[in-house]
């Protein structure tokens, strides 16, 4: 994620009267270039004191500037700072009942110093009822957008589908729209659910290049040249998530006709050459769907025994769960 910083965040007329209390932020704010010892002193004294009834509203885009910039410079030396500074902003941004762009650079933050957990507990503790009246639309597009990769992160997917939703369904123009409706198809892709054909040009390509992935009945093994996206987001990862789709869509199709599937049947049909990837993929997919169980003459154990039973007992198969 690239956090740059253009001309729209050069301050215009309404900042000129800046009160004496952020005089110092704002002068920092202004500044070009990498932030000196002196600045970041100031800043991290600055948000370990933030008190957010003694600021206002209309100077948020400069503590957000401010705090992105900072978690950004301060990454990797310093992370166990930033998160001192994230536990203690969490609390009165929670304290308010709308959006500003200071929550915009508390996700950021989060999601820079990979502080996932901070940012997922902040996410799952308030509702927002509206937002700032300027950027009403766009602001909320984009704090749901973070909040989706958020909750991505720790695995909440049924968070991450609804933030990205909120997302791309406000009202407003921006890219976040379009990044949006990007990583609900990514994921709705990784979880084996309907690929939807958006309106976005990019992401139609992207839906018709991951449906493609599955369509067929038989495994059909996924070159790099094939995960050549531009986007580099679409290609984290998408070998394996490809894998796990086809073999989730394997399974179901299986499950129409039959309760159990041998593992010589997943075997002949994905070319794995591995028991333990097998077995990886199958608890990876349970994971996420709960969709198998073994059966054998063990119950659920851990992977290396249960590699060394199954090496010792052809025999072994997995139950399919009905998820309709």
């Amino acid at each position: 994620m690239n956090y740059d910083f253009d001309d729209n965040d050069i301050p215009n007329e309404k900042y000129v009267n800046i009160p004496s209390h952020i005089n110092k932020i704002y002068q920092i704010f202004t500044q070009t270039g990498r932030y000196n010892e002196s600045d970041i002193n100031y800043l991290l004294k600055f948000f370990l004191e933030f008190n957010i009834n003694t600021m206002e509203i209309n100077y948020m885009t400069i503590f957000r500037i401010c705090l992105t910039k900072l978690s950004t410079e301060l990454m990797p030396y310093y992370a166990q700072i930033i998160t001192k500074i994230l536990f203690h902003l969490k609390f009165p941004l929670q304290a308010l009942s709308f959006i500003t762009d200071l929550h915009i650079a508390f996700l950021q933050s989060c999601i820079i110093s990979y502080n996932y957990k901070i940012g997922y507990q902040f996410i799952k503790s308030k509702i927002f009822l509206q937002s700032t009246l300027e950027k009403k639309d766009n602001i909320m597009i984009e704090y749901f957008y973070y909040a989706g990769l958020i909750a991505n992160a720790v695995k909440d997917y049924d968070e991450a589908l609804r933030c990205y939703r909120i997302a791309h369904k406000c009202q407003g123009s921006s890219a976040f729209t379009f990044e949006a409706q990007k990583m609900e198809s990514l994921l709705c892709f990784r979880l084996g659910m309907e690929l939807k054909n958006w309106s976005n040009p990019s992401n139609q390509q992207l839906v018709a290049k991951l449906s493609s992935f599955i369509e067929n009945n038989y495994y059909k093994e996924v070159k790099d040249k094939d995960l050549d996206f531009q986007d580099q987001d679409a290609n984290i990862c998408l070998k394996e998530w490809t894998l796990l789709a086809q073999l989730y869509r394997f399974l179901n199709n299986e499950q129409e006709l039959h309760s159990k599937v041998s593992f010589d049947l997943i075997i002949h049909n994905f070319q794995l050459q591995e028991y333990e990837t097998l077995i990886n993929l199958l608890l990876q997919l349970n994971n996420i769907h709960n969709i198998v169980t073994f059966n054998s003459n063990t119950t659920i154990q851990p992977i290396r025994k249960l590699i060394a039973n199954w090496k010792a007992d052809m025999n072994c198969s997995i139950n399919i769960a009905n998820r309709k």
